[in-house]
């Protein structure tokens, strides 16, 4: 499931790799040689950058489900699953989903345990 706050970030990062190839081609001339230049300099840049975007634990990722049975309360609801934040990180263990109230909860008591959460509060 795509995180909007990653993809919005990767969006973002995109748009940085505008001047770049614009100054490349600008100065080099409008040749596939001077895009390919340009491509492989910002790629050597943004290489970077977006490992920073996919891998980063400052960004939150939730997994959620449309519709499902909430691993605490049993009621069958939209499912929220928080899987990485500062701190926390429980993408590789068995998914436990909850439904909002019980997802507040959570991630209430995880608050109180000192992880920085932002989503899913209130």
């Amino acid at each position: 499931m795509i995180n909007m706050k990653r993809f919005a970030l990767y969006l973002f990062r995109w748009q940085l790799s505008t001047p770049i190839l614009w100054l490349v081609v600008r100065n080099l001339g409008v040749g596939i040689w001077s895009t390919i230049i340009a491509n492989l300099i910002g790629g050597s840049i943004f290489f970077w950058v977006d490992r920073f975007i996919f891998t980063s634990k400052a960004v939150e990722m939730w997994h959620f489900k449309e519709k499902g049975i909430c691993d605490s309360c049993g009621k069958e609801a939209s499912l929220w699953r928080l899987a990485l934040a500062p701190g926390y990180d429980r993408r590789d263990s068995e998914p436990k989903y909850f439904c909002m109230e019980c997802s507040k909860k959570r991630t209430d008591e995880l608050r109180r345990k000192g992880i920085k959460i932002r989503g899913k509060s209130g």
